[in-house]
């Protein structure tokens, strides 16, 4: 294969790759469970300094759906917390103690900036129907804007290795449209497993959702109805006390 060939493949390679990453980068975005990806581009100013996350913040995971920062110096966490928040304003931000697990209101937030113990731990919004759908909508549209993105791709270099082996054999052309075409194909399966599992992820979320408000639900008629009986208890109790005198 010709080296100009080799290296047009390997452009294209580069740029349908760039764009599958992207699309994925996209998914985190909307975020269901805590995936770190999600927080790369919150930059934390100081006195008119950005500084990336990880320079002023450690990150845990507490639970699947949440996200613990905590702040290399006390004086970063107003800033990280303004990050945050204008990153991910769905998320709900909370400022905690290490010590007392005591959550602080916005209110506080001065008082509170001195204080070693103090971290913020941010939590996903649920996945209810409403979150569900716009999930879903905002997934096929990333989703088929990369694709044509990709088709892109495929028409541009096809076109281009076509100019370069206009003098060539049949059989050279065919070769190296058919390298392209393998790394287009790969691409489009790989931004398809890419939507398939946001998609899981999301619709898990939705039924874990359902299955948490069901069993709220259930768990409150099971107290009405213990207050119910308890009540009738009561009043049959009063009945007979009333009789016996």
């Amino acid at each position: 294969m010709r080296k100009v060939i080799f290296d047009l493949l390997k452009e294209a390679q580069q740029k349908m790759s760039g764009y599958a990453m992207f699309m994925n980068y996209q998914f985190i975005h909307f975020s269901v469970k805590a995936e770190p990806a999600a927080l790369l581009s919150a930059s934390v100013d100081l006195s008119g300094t950005s500084l990336d996350l990880e320079e002023v913040a450690d990150v845990a995971i507490p639970e699947e759906n949440q996200f613990a920062l905590i702040p290399k110096d006390s004086s970063y966490l107003f800033p990280i917390y303004k990050a945050i928040g204008m990153v991910h304003p769905e998320y709900k931000i909370e400022q905690k103690s290490m010590k007392e697990q005591d959550t602080v209101s916005d209110t506080e937030e001065q008082d509170t900036e001195d204080d070693p113990s103090k971290y913020i731990l941010c939590t996903m919004p649920a996945v209810d129907k409403d979150r569900r759908d716009a999930g879903m909508n905002y997934v096929k549209t990333i989703y088929d804007e990369t694709m044509s993105k990709e088709k892109g791709i495929h028409g541009t270099y096809t076109a281009k290795i076509t100019k370069e082996l206009a003098d060539a054999k049949p059989e050279e052309i065919d070769e190296a449209k058919d390298e392209l075409q393998k790394l287009y194909d790969q691409h489009l399966d790989l931004c398809k497993s890419y939507r398939e599992e946001k998609e899981k992820q999301i619709e898990e979320a939705y039924q874990n959702y359902l299955k948490a408000q069901s069993d709220k639900e259930s768990a409150e008629r099971e107290r009405q109805a213990a207050h119910s009986t308890e009540a009738g208890r009561q009043i049959h109790m009063e009945d007979f006390a009333s009789k016996a005198e």
